[in-house]
C-alpha cells in the first residue's frame, strides 16, 4: 500500500522521516505498515504502537540503525525473525499484543529494555535469554507457568512477571543469573516451598516481591528469613524478603459476608481471590450485588443459579473461560460483567436470565458471535469489544439489543442485511476492525433504525462513509439523536 492511500498526517510524516530519523505514527489507524517504511533505513526511532497491525514485515531487519521499536497495543500474534537482526536496538515495545514467543535476540547486542505484558505468552521466550546487554524485562500480566533451564543465560538486571501463572521459580537456573538485581514475582500460583528455597538461597543484594502468592499463614515465618553468606534466618534490613498474602483472610470475608446480610451487596473486588468462598453460598436468597472483579477467579460454582434475587453480578478482570450452565436460573439479573476473561461461548441457559439488560463480555476470547444472547429479549447493551470475531450470524436480525458494541474485533463483514432488521438497535460501534465502506449498506443506512454508528480504524476514510448511498437518510437520524441529547 503505497504512501498516497493514507491520511494527510501519516503522509507528511513519512516525508519527514528521512530527514528526523523518527517516525511516530502512533495511533493512525493502520492496519498494515506501509510499504513506504522499507527504504527508511536509517530510522533510529519507530513509534506504531495502538494501531489495528497484525503483522510486521520482514524488511524492519534492515532498519540498522534503529534504537527504539514500539509495537505496543496492536493485534501481533507473532514478530518476524529480521527483528533478532537489529544491532542498534535498545528499547522493544510489544505490550498489550497476542504474542506467544520473541524472536532470537542474541544479535541485538545493545537491546536494554524489553517490555511485553499483557501478551498470550505461557512459557518464558526464550529469545531474552542470550541477549548480552539486557537490563530490563518485563512480562506482566501473561500466562507463564515457569522459567525454563536456559534463564541461566539471562543478562537481565531487573526480571519483572508478576500477574502470570508461575508454579515455579526454577531457582537452582534462576539464582545462576550474573547480573540480576531484582524479581517481581507478585500475583501468581508459587507455593511456600518454592518462595522459601529461593529465599534461602538468593544472595543478599537481590531484591524480591513475593506479594499475592503463598497463604497468609506462611507468611511470618518467610519474613523472618534472610540469606546472607551464613545462610543465617536474621532478616537484615537489606535482604528482608516480603511476602504477602494470596487473598482475604477468613475474618475479612466473614466480615464483609455479615456486612452483606444486611447491606444486601457483598463486595471482594481485588482481594486476590482464586475461587469464590463456599461461605458466600450462605447469601444466596439475600444477595442483590455480587462484586468479585480483578481477582484470580478461575471458576464460577454451580450454586450461583441459586442466587434467586441477584441483580448484578460483576467478574471482570478474572481467570475464567466458562459459565456453568447455572448461570441462567438467576431470573433477576439484570447487569452480567465478564470483561476481561477469557472466555469463548456463553451457555443456551442464559436466555433463562429474563431480567438481563446489559452483558459486558469485552476483551475476552470470542471467534464467533456468541448467538445464546440472542435469546434475550429484555437486552438493552451488548459489549463484545476486543475479541476476534469475524463476521455476524444470520441470526443477527433477531437481536433485540439498543446499543451493541464490536470494537476492535476482526470483523469482514456487517451482515448488513440481516442486522438492519434489528428493529431496536439505535447504536452500532464497529471502530478498528478490518471493514470496507462497502459493509455499510444502503438498506443499514437507509432504512434501519441506527442512529449512532462509530467506525474509525476500518478500511476507508471519513469521506468514503459520507459518500455512500444512503448516507443522507442516516444523518438525519443522527441529527435527530444529537439534537435530544
Amino acid at each position: 500500500m503505497g504512501v498516497d492511500s493514507y491520511n494527510p498526517t501519516v503522509r507528511a510524516r513519512l516525508t519527514n522521516a528521512p530527514k528526523t530519523r523518527v517516525l511516530n505514527l502512533k495511533e493512525s489507524a493502520l492496519h498494515r505498515i506501509p510499504d513506504n517504511l522499507s527504504a527508511l533505513t536509517m530510522l533510529k526511532h519507530l513509534d506504531v504502537s495502538i494501531n489495528y497491525l497484525t503483522q510486521i514485515p520482514p524488511f524492519i531487519g534492515s532498519m540498522s540503525q534503529l534504537k527504539e521499536l514500539n509495537l505496543a497495543r496492536n493485534q501481533l500474534e507473532a514478530l518476524p525473525t529480521e527483528i533478532g537482526l537489529l544491532p542498534c536496538l535498545e528499547v522493544l515495545k510489544v505490550s498489550q499484543n497476542k504474542l506467544t514467543d520473541l524472536p532470537d535476540l542474541s544479535k541485538c547486542v545493545l537491546l536494554k529494555t524489553v517490555e511485553a505484558s499483557e501478551n498470550h505468552f505461557t512459557a518464558f521466550p526464550l529469545g531474552v535469554c542470550h541477549s548480552p546487554s539486557l537490563e530490563t524485562c518485563i512480562f506482566t500480566d501473561n500466562r507463564i507457568e515457569r522459567f525454563p533451564d536456559e534463564i541461566h543465560s539471562l543478562r537481565a538486571i531487573s526480571l519483572i512477571l508478576n500477574k502470570n501463572r508461575l508454579l515455579s521459580l526454577n531457582t537452582v537456573n534462576l539464582l545462576r543469573c550474573e547480573r540480576l538485581r531484582a524479581v517481581n514475582v507478585d500475583d501468581n500460583q508459587l507455593n511456600h516451598d518454592e518462595i522459601e528455597q529461593f529465599v534461602a538461597n538468593a544472595p543478599r543484594e537481590i531484591r524480591i516481591s513475593f506479594d499475592g502468592n503463598v497463604a497468609p499463614k506462611h507468611t511470618a515465618d518467610l519474613q523472618e528469613m534472610g540469606n546472607d553468606s551464613s545462610k543465617s534466618k536474621s532478616v537484615t534490613s537489606n535482604a528482608r524478603k516480603l511476602i504477602g498474602q494470596s487473598g482475604p483472610s477468613t475474618s475479612t470475608v466473614n466480615k464483609h459476608l455479615e456486612m452483606a446480610s444486611k447491606s444486601r451487596v457483598l463486595q471482594l473486588k481485588g482481594t486476590g481471590l482464586k475461587k469464590i468462598p463456599d461461605e458466600v453460598e450462605q447469601l444466596a436468597g439475600v444477595l442483590r450485588n455480587l462484586e468479585l472483579s480483578e481477582n484470580k477467579i478461575r471458576e464460577i460454582p454451580v450454586f450461583i443459579g441459586l442466587f434467586s434475587q441477584l441483580k448484578q453480578l460483576h467478574l471482570s478482570n478474572n481467570c475464567l473461560e466458562s459459565l456453568p450452565d447455572e448461570i441462567g436460573s438467576m431470573k433477576k439479573l439484570e447487569i452480567l460483567n465478564l470483561g476481561g476473561n477469557k472466555i469463548k461461548n456463553l451457555p443456551d441457559t442464559i436466555a433463562g436470565c429474563t431480567d438481563l439488560r446489559t452483558i459486558d463480555v469485552s476483551s475476552n476470547s470470542f471467534s464467533e458471535f456468541p448467538i445464546s444472547i440472542i435469546a434475550c429479549l429484555q437486552l438493552d447493551i451488548l459489549n463484545l469489544n476486543e475479541n476476534q470475531i469475524e463476521t455476524l450470524p444470520d441470526d443477527v436480525s433477531k437481536l433485540q439489543v439498543i446499543e451493541l458494541s464490536l470494537s476492535q474485533n476482526r470483523l469482514k463483514t456487517l451482515n448488513s442485511s440481516n442486522l438492519s432488521k434489528s428493529h431496536r438497535l439505535r447504536t452500532l460501534r464497529v471502530d478498528g476492525n478490518c471493514l470496507e465502506k462497502t459493509e455499510f449498506a444502503r438498506d443499514l443506512l437507509e432504512s434501519s433504525t441506527v442512529s449512532v454508528i462509530t467506525y474509525d480504524g476500518n478500511r476507508f476514510q471519513l469521506k468514503d462513509f459520507q459518500d455512500l448511498p444512503g448516507y443522507d437518510a442516516y444523518q438525519e437520524r443522527f441529527t435527530a439523536t444529537k439534537r435530544k441529547i
